[in-house]
């Protein structure tokens, strides 16, 4: 994609602005059916370790890279709108996840055009990663929405930047980096478009070093907000965690195939995995340039800032850590399919394309349909599923005692954390010592393939020091097995 100023100048209709709104009110249509899922591991840890506990804890406690520290302060202003409701630890999410529906219209029409600005919006809003991440209590949402509005931030300082520019540019990079470090990728993919376009200004040189001290001073803000974290856990629970320890370069390059599909293949929901290819094809050619254009590729750009930072860190991270950069995958992928309609039928690809507001009602609407019939959020594994465990907890809330050890793998004892202590369970139970328990209860999910035959193969108890478990209640395809110590 590349940025035109007179296709940022082109004139709204009101088919566009009715467009949009429609495929807003689907955005929030399908993340309001995912608001209220069961708790998931990540967020649940996230909301025992840090959000369920003081404002002090948010903000100096890193024992888990799960703290996303200014989205759990904003969680933890928004769970005393409802105690032990969900929704309410995921409104932040949920606001920014919306959000990011109408920004990817407003990034497409700077970027690329208005037909694909429509598109690409219609299918951000029934994507199931936005859906996900737009209804769970972490800060991924809220990197994405700050991620296009950088990118609208760098669009605006393209002619004649002030230092209010510079200076809100400064406040949406430190927001992100206070949220998660890993907002350094949106970070470097904006600083790479923003200067290959300065360097073609005359004044490139100012540009260039007041785009440095930016940046600089975001990470430095972003350093003294993290301080009292730093303090206390130190500056490797941030920078050293085992989810960003670098590797060598040889065992990155080797990840990146595999990394790569899954991303596609991710990327590509709800459509089926078989369809990540075609998906992939259609984002390759909405990538390629216009003859005309000769501002910076924005494709280009975020391959180039996000190599810097994976050479720099030598880790592939998380499929999710790149979600930022799915709304502009989805803009690609709805250029692409404009060009191949021009291309394959020019005379009908033309008049389909002066259509397009109301192409885009009805991808925006087939889509949502699939997806709110599919529950294609709720079903995901990703972050860690476990949809029982309230009912698994109302059969332990009869039976438990104070000397007992709940057994449950990841990612079931996440969601059995918030909900033992929405019953005002003994959460400890989870992690008491095995050897100090009288009894044990083994909680097994049958959707991951955990039978009593694989727990003990697994040795989850010492079949020398507690008797044979016996099944004492199920909850869909979760088993509460207990023991008792010889």
């Amino acid at each position: 994609m590349d940025p035109s100023n007179a296709r940022d100048v082109q004139p709204k209709s009101r088919q566009e602005l009715f467009a949009v709104t429609w495929v807003t009110l689907l955005a929030i249509t399908c993340r309001l059916a995912a608001l209220r899922q069961p708790m998931r591991y990540d967020e649940s840890v996230t909301w025992a370790y840090f959000v369920g506990r003081s404002w002090t804890t948010i903000v100096s406690q890193y024992q888990f890279p799960n703290n996303h520290v200014f989205y759990s302060l904003l969680a933890k202003a928004t769970s005393s709108l409802a105690a032990w409701e969900p929704w309410a630890l995921r409104l932040p999410a949920a606001l920014a996840g919306v959000a990011i529906v109408p920004l990817t219209w407003a990034v497409g029409r700077r970027f690329a055009d208005r037909d694909s600005a429509l598109l690409g919006a219609a299918l951000a809003a029934a994507s199931t990663p936005l859906i996900l991440y737009s209804t769970n209590a972490r800060g991924y949402s809220l990197v994405v929405m700050l991620f296009l509005c950088l990118l609208l931030q760098a669009h605006r300082m393209r002619e004649a930047p002030t230092l209010r520019d510079y200076a809100l540019f400064a406040a949406l990079s430190t927001l992100g980096l206070y949220t998660i470090p890993v907002m350094f990728y949106p970070i470097a993919v904006v600083a790479v478009w923003f200067s290959l376009d300065a360097w073609t200004r005359p004044d490139r040189g100012r540009r260039l070093l007041m785009l440095a001290a930016t940046c600089l001073l975001s990470a430095v803000i972003a350093g003294v907000l993290y301080l009292p974290i730093i303090n206390t856990a130190g500056l490797a629970a941030l920078a050293g965690n085992k989810f960003v320890a670098p590797s060598s370069l040889f065992e990155l390059a080797r990840s990146l195939p595999r990394f790569v599909v899954d991303v596609a293949t991710t990327w590509a929901e709800p459509a089926p995995a078989l369809a990540a290819l075609l998906i992939a094809l259609l984002a390759l050619n909405g990538m390629r340039r216009s003859a005309a254009s000769t501002a910076p590729s924005l494709a280009w750009s975020a391959i180039v800032g996000c190599a810097i930072i994976l050479v720099a860190t030598r880790r592939a991270p998380f499929v999710r850590v790149w979600l930022f950069l799915l709304p502009l995958y989805l803009l690609a992928v709805a250029r692409g399919v404009i060009r191949l309609a021009q291309r394959v039928v020019p005379e009908r690809g033309s008049a389909a394309v002066e259509k397009t507001p109301w192409l885009a009602l009805v991808v925006a609407s087939a889509v949502a349909a699939v997806s709110l019939s599919m529950h294609a959020a709720e079903y995901s594994q990703d972050t860690g599923a476990f949809p029982n465990a309230r009912g698994v907890v109302d059969v332990l809330a009869t039976r438990m005692r104070a000397s007992d050890r709940v057994l449950a793998p990841i990612p079931s004892n996440g969601p059995l954390i918030y909900y033992l202590a929405e019953r005002g369970l003994d959460t400890a139970s989870l992690t008491r010592p095995l050897e100090r328990a009288d009894r044990a209860f083994l909680v097994l999910d049958g959707s991951h393939g955990q039978t009593i035959q694989w727990a003990l193969s697994s040795r989850m108890i010492d079949r020398d020091q507690f008797a044979d478990p016996v099944l004492i209640g199920r909850s869909g395809d979760a088993q509460v097995w207990s023991a008792d110590r010889r």
